[in-house]
């Protein structure tokens, strides 16, 4: 079911109702509808569309609570000050009301693949990890022929075996389903994925990075196995799993880390992904309001946004 865009979560601090140079993004933020036909060639600004589902995570017998994600990313964005002149326009949310997952992931897909043609930017936001199949599904679908380099920061594989799509699975179903798609996971931790989910990266040549090897900086040769997977593939499907941070910084996820990442980590490994521009769509999965303090998880994941943008 897709929730059209929700106004009353665009609300903020007036420093000024003239001076566009103080303007915050709840002062700009457009409103649109992915239904309805553009008559524009080129791709231009960017679309934020919320994915409010986390029947992925209880089916990966998580705790509930990501599907308020996307609403309080939101309104933590709206305050965020506006630092860039391109147009942002919020689609709303797509939520659970299909039979299975899967109907309501291959729904959420369609309007990621017209986002994808209509702007150059596309913010995804969970919601469960299953975002991501739903991700692919619309890049896919957008480019037909390409190789896809799917770059996923994350503590987890999120590979596992199981009956249908849930937030555990979405990467084994891309690299079952796509032979022209490749993986590479930065963050991993040790003590959060079975020797089997090693042994499946292992034998499908999956490129990774533990979460240690990130501690204080990007090592060259890490900046160096990022380069080289951008540079290998046609498009980049990247995303970013909030529980690959420390609980410290963010308590409000579904499956908090102990041993994690600091966030400017993931802000150093993002600015050699997101400047290319065959990077269009960037998913931020497992935001969960529910057991967040201070809205400090919101409120990092929306300045991740505000340094994610182009």
């Amino acid at each position: 079911m897709h929730n059209l865009p929700n106004a009353e979560l665009w609300t903020g601090r007036i420093d000024s109702e003239t001076d566009s140079t103080q303007f915050r993004h709840f002062q700009t933020i457009q409103f649109g509808n992915l239904n309805e036909k553009t008559t524009k060639s080129q791709r231009e600004g960017v679309g934020i569309l919320g994915y409010e589902v986390d029947k992925g995570v209880e089916l990966n017998n998580g705790r509930l609570g990501a599907k308020d994600g996307p609403n309080a990313i939101k309104s933590a964005f709206a305050n965020l000050p506006v630092l860039r002149s391109s147009p942002i326009y919020d689609y709303g949310n797509i939520a659970h009301d299909h039979a299975t997952l899967e109907e309501t992931q291959q729904e959420f897909a369609q309007y990621v693949t017209q986002s994808v043609k209509k702007h150059k930017q596309t913010f995804l936001l969970g919601g469960g990890h299953d975002i991501a199949y739903a991700q692919y599904l619309g890049v896919r679908a957008a480019n037909p022929e390409s190789s896809i380099g799917v770059i996923n920061i994350d503590a987890h594989f999120d590979t596992r075996i199981a009956e249908g799509s849930t937030s555990g699975t979405s990467f084994r179903q891309i690299l079952e389903e796509d032979d022209n798609a490749s993986y590479l996971v930065l963050g991993i931790q040790q003590g959060g994925n079975t020797q089997a989910l090693f042994d499946y990266a292992e034998a499908r040549n999956i490129d990774y990075v533990f979460s240690d090897e990130l501690l204080h900086q990007v090592s060259p040769p890490i900046k160096d196995l990022v380069d080289r997977f951008v540079h290998d593939h046609d498009v980049i499907m990247f995303t970013v799993c909030m529980d690959v941070i420390d609980s410290a910084y963010a308590p409000g996820v579904s499956a908090p880390a102990v041993l994690g990442l600091y966030p400017n980590i993931v802000l150093e490994l993002a600015k050699r992904i997101i400047p290319n521009d065959k990077v269009s769509t960037i998913s931020i999965a497992e935001t969960n309001p529910t057991y967040d303090i201070d809205n400090r998880t919101a409120k990092l994941t929306a300045n991740f946004i505000h340094h994610f943008l182009r």
